[in-house]
């Protein structure tokens, strides 16, 4: 795999709503097309569902070749499942939030399921159940969780000196997914819109579940991935993220303004390189970014180099935030030398990259 860039646009092709399908359908048929690379970036981006899904609504599975059919046939349902057991403990999750008056709102995956948005609720993969509370009910709410069989997962001690977006996963034998019950959205990005009194304030019902208007669930769809995903760090593009996109815009009368700030018009001038639905839609050119990003697309020894100095550059900012702490706060040092190997081996871990 020499370009990516090439495989990205294939992959943008198979997700989009506006590609031409007689010539998606050509480029696909060729006896050279390489659909290993296809698989290993669609699994890496959690597209694979979509990419069969896509594929079907566009009467296009007869380009797959057959083992490779049955394999995306296999993961699509196996998806489907996993997001019907999701949606059930959803409905479990809700009435129990609802019974005892606590306010609060379905977050990312699980709210655009909820919203059936896609065409196929197989289309979208979910890790966990994210869910904003208010504030003033967050600890009230997380008993209410352990009431019910749920267990916090093992935290870091890093966690008892800086606040978290979420408090600690919890887990349950009973269901599936785990969860995260939210205090806010970002760690220390601010966001007007997306602060938690205008989430809840302007909230919708949709068949029972509580979720944030259209409006936010695509701006916090843009700016989960810029920030917490550190799209705008890396300058890159997430065919998850993507796809939740352009579906949003595709599937409802949503208006946003592309230029409104530089975090939002990188995505789009991200996208656009790819999608031609976001082109049409943007006064957002070409720059220098875009150029780079195809760039380190096409050579793939640099984009792994150039990822690899921003990973570590970043962390190794954040280590440097931290020193202060470490030398005046007690407490914080002595938890960090009695958690020294697993500090090592997570820096190691980063150096790596893996």
């Amino acid at each position: 795999m020499k370009n990516l860039a090439t495989t990205y646009q294939h992959i943008a092709d198979i997700l989009s709503y506006d590609s031409d399908t007689s010539t998606l359908e050509s480029t696909l048929s060729q006896p050279a097309f390489n659909w290993d690379v296809i698989v290993k970036e669609g699994s890496k981006h959690l597209v694979l569902p979509a990419i069969f899904c896509r594929l079907q609504s566009k009467q296009l599975l007869h380009v797959l070749p057959a083992d490779l059919l049955s394999y995306l046939e296999n993961i699509t349902e196996l998806n489907r499942n996993r997001n019907s057991s999701i949606l059930n403990q959803m409905q479990s999750i809700s009435d129990l939030l609802d019974q005892n008056h606590i306010n609060h709102v379905f977050l990312k995956g699980a709210a655009l399921l909820a919203s059936h948005i896609f065409e196929d609720p197989a289309e979208r993969m979910i890790g966990d159940i994210d869910i904003l509370i208010d504030l003033n009910q967050l600890d009230e709410t997380f008993e209410l969780f352990i009431k019910e069989g749920y267990n916090p997962i093992e935290q870091t001690f890093g966690n008892k000196f800086s606040e978290h977006k979420h408090l600690p996963r919890l887990t349950t034998e009973k269901y599936i997914c785990a969860v995260e019950l939210h205090r806010k959205l970002f760690v220390n990005h601010k966001d007007v819109a997306l602060e938690n009194a205008n989430i809840l304030k302007t909230k919708t019902n949709i068949n029972q579940f509580y979720i944030p208007n259209e409006q936010h669930l695509l701006r916090h769809n843009i700016l989960n991935y810029q920030i917490n995903d550190k799209g705008q760090l890396y300058n890159s593009l997430n065919f998850r993220s993507s796809f939740d996109t352009i579906t949003l815009l595709k599937k409802r009368t949503l208006h946003l303004n592309f230029e409104e700030n530089n975090t939002i018009k990188n995505y789009f001038r991200v996208l656009s390189i790819f999608f031609k639905e976001i082109r049409p839609n943007t006064t957002i050119k070409y720059n220098i970014k875009s150029s780079f990003y195809l760039f380190k697309l096409k050579n793939l020894k640099f984009y792994r180099f150039w990822n690899a100095l921003l990973r570590i550059t970043n962390y190794l900012l954040s280590i440097t935030n931290r020193i202060p702490l470490f030398l005046y706060n007690k407490a914080y040092r002595k938890e960090f030398l009695a958690d020294r190997k697993r500090i090592y081996q997570h820096f190691v871990t980063i150096l790596k990259g893996s």
